[in-house]
């Protein structure tokens, strides 16, 4: 807009013949300059300044809603293999901050057009016969505009798939990178690597040629236009229809709104990919959770005062959500009373940690259904040690604590529950930092399996739950290890209700009550001895073993 000012400026100063004129108008044009060249200093740093200021905050507020949205998904998702560890992880760094710049591009975008709409309006005051010609041309520059913004938006959903998958990878093969030495498998996995970035860069290869021309079309377009109001202009002038400082008029105005289209349209193939972003984070909000805590109704879910930590399943069936026709538990019951422990199955303890909900049946807790509970709630009554104990990046005293974050956990509880899990020992006279040495992934001490499991205990106990899940936790250790944390779990499940899954013998034949599981259903039932007195399954599985 300010080069169409000082276009139409240049033609009012010098067209006249006056020299005195001249030099008046010209200082007029200096002052009026001057004022325009501060008023755009402040606007324009404004405008710059604000922009990146709010780019900046909806980044934030996206990446954070976006991970606070995935943390509240139920199980059913993640196990999408469309919501890999790769997919997730580019979604969270990539796609908000793509979103970021399409408040810039469509500010951009508005003002060149409105610099172009004025041109033309600008047209119509000085010869609008001339400019109804350059109108014609106007509807080939927005389909052209709108064509870019389709295509871009369209083929970066491609790509984002193709992306995510060699997120994935990189993420799979750095994890396990000593695995991968060890096999000498570095090139191979670089190999497939490049396969994986070769697909959108062989794609962008196929429709480059689509880009530019549409690219070099809307650009060139406006000087096919500015010939049309030459030739057009000087009929005009010759039928004395228009005088030519009017077509000189028109010319300038048409010339930067020329400028102006070839800038917006140069930024349209970024607004295509934020536009493409922000439909993959609508659609992430918009995703329907199935297992979830009714905070805008809290009415609707409870708590138990006086929480026992029976557990009973009755006639449960179950398929997992990607393996849909294959029932993993079919007409399954059991009962734990409180106080006693016993053998399940694995997906018994997601069942019971409602990462899923069972198709057919009822999942009670002390004779309460358990979709009736407050979710949190009842999650904080149970405790949970799996096979592979994860620690966090974080001091070994953090990692404790971290079993309740509902209270303050005073030093004291911390060195207790690490005595309960067999653990204090070697933490406060092995670690030089004691309960400061940070563990985790990038730990500064590397720890043993036993070690990892016993303080995972700790953190269990901690929160001192009513019913207690070990799923297989000792059988990833050695002898001295799984010793140290069967003593560890042995004192930690008196007096709750506990249901161990287990493949050895050794570790579940003191249980209170043992189910066989065969096929999804117990086949059998009772204590070790009893089971081993009906010569079943049970039976030939000892003698095996």
């Amino acid at each position: 807009m300010t080069l169409r000012t000082f276009g139409i400026s240049i033609q009012r100063v010098f067209q006249e013949c006056d020299l005195e004129l001249q030099q008046q108008r010209v200082l007029l044009y200096i002052i009026v300059f001057i004022g325009l060249g501060v008023v755009m200093l402040i606007t324009m740093f404004f405008q710059s300044f604000l922009f990146s200021c709010s780019g900046e905050r909806l980044t934030e507020r996206l990446r954070s809603k976006a991970f606070n949205v995935m943390l509240r998904q139920d199980m059913k998702y993640f196990d999408d293999p469309e919501n890999n560890t790769g997919a997730l992880c580019t979604r969270l760094s990539t796609e908000a901050a793509a979103v970021q710049g399409v408040g810039v591009r469509i500010g951009t975008i508005l003002e060149n057009l409105s610099n172009l709409g004025v041109g033309i309006i600008l047209s119509f005051v000085y010869g609008w016969t001339l400019a109804l010609v350059v109108l014609g041309f106007v509807p080939c520059i927005i389909v052209a505009g709108f064509l870019q913004i389709y295509l871009m938006s369209r083929f970066a959903s491609k790509d984002k798939e193709t992306c995510e998958n060699a997120s994935k990878l990189a993420i799979e093969v750095i994890q396990n990178i000593r695995t991968v030495k060890q096999l000498t498998k570095e090139n191979d996995f670089v190999n497939d690597y490049c396969c994986l970035l070769d697909v959108p860069y062989k794609s962008s290869m196929r429709r480059a040629h689509l880009f530019a021309f549409l690219f070099s079309f809307t650009n060139s377009i406006m000087f096919f236009v500015l010939a049309a109001v030459f030739s057009f202009g000087g009929y005009l002038v010759d039928q004395n229809r228009m005088t030519f400082e009017d077509v000189l008029l028109v010319y300038n105005c048409l010339v930067f709104g020329a400028e102006a289209v070839g800038q917006a349209m140069s930024i349209i193939p970024g607004y295509g990919k934020a536009i493409s972003a922000a439909e993959n984070l609508i659609g992430l909000f918009d995703s329907k959770v199935t297992i979830y805590d009714n905070d805008d109704d809290p009415s609707k879910t409870k708590s138990i005062s006086d929480f026992h930590g029976e557990l009973q399943l009755d006639n449960v069936s179950f398929a997992y959500p990607n393996r849909s026709d294959s029932l993993v538990l079919d007409n399954f019951s059991l009962t734990a009373k409180p106080g006693a422990s016993g053998c399940g199955k694995s997906t018994i303890i997601q069942l019971i940690l409602r990462f899923y909900d069972p198709h057919h049946g009822h999942l009670r807790v002390d004779q309460h259904d358990i979709r009736s509970l407050n979710l949190k709630w009842f999650r904080s009554q149970v405790g949970f040690v799996g096979q592979e104990p994860i620690l966090f990046n974080m001091t070994i005293a953090e990692n404790i604590a971290y079993g309740d974050t509902s209270r303050k956990i005073s030093k004291s509880e911390i060195e207790q529950a690490a005595t309960d899990a067999n653990i204090h020992e070697f933490i406060s006279n092995e670690l030089p930092e004691k309960y400061d040495t940070k563990v985790g992934s990038k730990g500064h001490y590397s720890l043993s399996g036993g070690q990892k499991q016993r303080i995972a205990i700790a953190r269990t106990l901690i929160r001192n739950p009513k019913i207690l899940l070990l799923d297989e936790a000792t059988s990833a250790l050695d002898a001295k290890n799984e010793k140290d944390v069967q003593e560890a779990l042995d004192r930690a499940q008196k007096h709750r209700t506990s249901i161990t899954i287990a493949h050895r013998l050794s570790t579940i034949q003191d249980a209170d009550f043992i189910c066989f599981v065969h096929n999804g259903r117990v086949t059998e039932s009772g204590t070790h001895s009893q089971l081993l007195g009906k010569r079943g399954l049970y039976y030939n599985l000892a003698k095996r073993s």
